[in-house]
């Protein structure tokens, strides 16, 4: 079994209501930041007060992202505010770059749903089930 390295974990204290831990535990993982925290408040609340020495450690260990690293900064509406209160828009080329990133995503997309081996091997799972 592959050992995953926890490396790039690190607490978004912009995004967070605490420290930011719940907030940087939900990104690295992919999961629902608002699940988390529920999850979080219900296990102190059912008498796990080790959760909250868990969080505190995890909130000393855990290093802060910094601004221009933040996962999806500056696309739509999920970025954090600078100090001024205005959201930071992407320029133009950035949205350009990424725009070019997902057309060659799709363009692999397409590739590999209109192959022929692809629609063989559809026709061969339908025959197995």
């Amino acid at each position: 079994m592959k050992s995953r390295s926890f490396s790039g974990l690190r607490r978004i204290p912009q995004r967070g209501v605490v420290a930011g831990v719940c907030a940087g535990i939900a990104e690295y993982f992919g999961w629902n930041v608002k699940l988390l925290r529920v999850a979080l408040v219900i296990s102190v609340l059912l008498g796990a007060g080790a959760i909250i020495v868990v969080y505190l450690i995890l909130w000393y260990v855990m290093d802060p992202v910094e601004d221009d690293r933040l996962p999806g900064s500056g696309y739509g509406g999920d970025s954090p505010s600078d100090p001024s209160g205005a959201a930071r828009r992407p320029s133009m080329a950035e949205v350009q770059t990424r725009f070019e990133r997902l057309d060659a995503r799709l363009r692999g997309i397409e590739e590999c749903v209109t192959d022929k081996e692809f629609e063989l091997r559809r026709e061969l799972k339908k025959l197995e089930a």
